[in-house]
């Protein structure tokens, strides 16, 4: 149920979330706006791009 992908984002969004405060109580607050507009983008990108392949396609099958 659970595989490496899953492990591997569920890290990345936890490492980005300790990145985020890490930044902001050093005073970095330029870092948390970058993160919370460009990751949403980052991630409909995514979708469009695996959503679009085919290996995608035949797992929905």
């Amino acid at each position: 149920m659970i595989n490496g992908t899953m492990l591997i984002a569920g890290g990345s969004i936890v490492l980005l979330a300790v990145a985020d405060k890490t930044a902001e109580s050093y005073g970095i607050y330029w870092l948390g706006s970058v993160v919370k507009l460009l990751l949403p983008i980052a991630g409909l990108a995514a979708a469009v791009y695996f959503g679009d392949s085919n290996v995608v396609r035949g797992l929905l099958r």
